[in-house]
């Protein structure tokens, strides 16, 4: 057992007046580790088991079953003066987005830091600890069914220890990167994950990613963009999985064929009869939707991928990326993501417009990476 271990000083918060009290003390502070823990096997929306916070000395543990008004903790996660320290904090993101229908601001993610710190990416909490405290973390509780009370000792310790070595690490990670003057390019990517966790929520927005869409005619790309959207509402009001609802590839066939009556439609790849018999109406009620418009009202074709001959484009390109990131001591996928790398080789093979109000290209990464390739490769095709 570590130092850490043997002074661990847990406080369990189960009421409304306890809760508000240490936000109260949190607000006074600069700096908060946060985790969460909860379970999302069979639901839409996560459910909450547990709530972590610390400063570095007490490990508080927020039991939501037993708290109703959760204001001062909302008010805590969006107070501009005390920085919110998480680490892979993507399905946290979720947790707070439900629970208090605010995300942290500002906050910070140690995976991300350490991504330019070492040049490690998606380097795991427990390496992560190892890395800065030479702790060896146990994750016997990882599985653990968070909702479910009493807690049992060894799931408080595990849930503590967790924000308490996240604060210790923190200040290390950041005396680092000021090091290596990142710091602000890492709080860049953090805020750059709010705005990816809000479109990544959005199916108005993201009905696109879609496998294939791209081999749709327009009609059937509106059809997609119907269902797409009805399959995420639908699954909202059930409390269940999207792809309990219907699967993506499903939705694609369905968007394929236009099915115009029930026999149709049960040809549908991975559509089962009770899917069709519970939407197979609603289904046809957006293909007559669609038939219905006229051909200026379909959603425009989407861009197929890259043909063959940008390969060579391609890989120059990837390969630029990696020689400037090793230059800086950082991982290749922080310096420039797949995502962000396709349109700018299209930009280049094609002249296909640039998306300069994406995050990514608006920050450090604009004048550091992006605007130099584009330099080097003007000529390339």
């Amino acid at each position: 057992m570590n130092d850490l271990e043997e002074t661990l000083n847990i406080v369990w918060v189960e009421d409304n007046v306890s809760l508000a009290s240490w936000c109260d003390y949190w607000a006074q502070l600069p700096v908060i580790a946060v985790d969460t823990e909860f379970i999302r096997r069979t639901t839409y929306f996560p459910i909450t088991g547990l709530i972590q916070i610390s400063e570095g000395e007490k490990a508080v543990l927020i039991d939501p079953l037993g708290i109703d008004d959760w204001s001062p903790l909302k008010a805590l996660m969006v107070n501009p003066s005390v920085m919110k320290v998480f680490h892979a904090c993507s399905e946290d993101l979720d947790v707070f987005d439900r629970l208090l229908g605010v995300l942290p601001s500002p906050f910070y993610d140690t995976q991300v830091g350490e991504a330019y710190v070492s040049a490690q990416w998606s380097l795991s909490y427990v390496k992560l600890i190892h890395e800065y405290l030479r702790i060896e973390v146990a994750k016997d509780e990882t599985r653990s069914d968070w909702t479910q009370r009493p807690l049992t000792d060894a799931q408080k310790r595990y849930a503590a220890l967790d924000v308490v070595y996240l604060a210790k690490v923190y200040p290390l990670q950041v005396a680092r990167l000021q090091d290596k003057k990142m710091l602000e390019w890492v709080m860049e990517d953090c805020e750059s994950l709010k705005w990816q966790f809000q479109l990544n929520a959005d199916p108005e927005q993201n009905w696109q990613g879609v496998k294939t869409a791209w081999r749709l005619s327009p009609q059937s790309l509106t059809l997609l963009r119907l269902l797409f959207i009805w399959r995420d509402e639908q699954a909202r009001q059930e409390n269940v999985p999207k792809g309990q609802i219907l699967k993506d590839r499903t939705l694609w066939a369905l968007a394929k064929s236009m099915p115009t009556h029930h026999k149709a439609m049960s040809n549908a790849e991975e559509m089962t009869g009770r899917q069709q018999r519970l939407y197979g109406d609603t289904i046809l009620e957006k293909v007559a939707i669609v038939k219905q418009l006229s051909t200026d009202e379909f959603q425009q074709a989407l861009e197929a991928p890259l043909p063959s001959q940008a390969g060579e484009l391609t890989k120059a390109v990837k390969a630029y990326v990696r020689g400037r990131a090793e230059t800086l001591g950082i991982a290749p996928e922080a310096m420039m993501k797949r995502k962000l790398l396709d349109p700018i080789v299209r930009h280049l093979f094609d002249g296909s417009a640039m998306d300069w109000q994406n995050p990514a290209m608006t920050g450090w990464r604009q004048d550091v990476i992006v605007k130099p390739i584009l330099e080097k490769f003007k000529n390339a095709n």
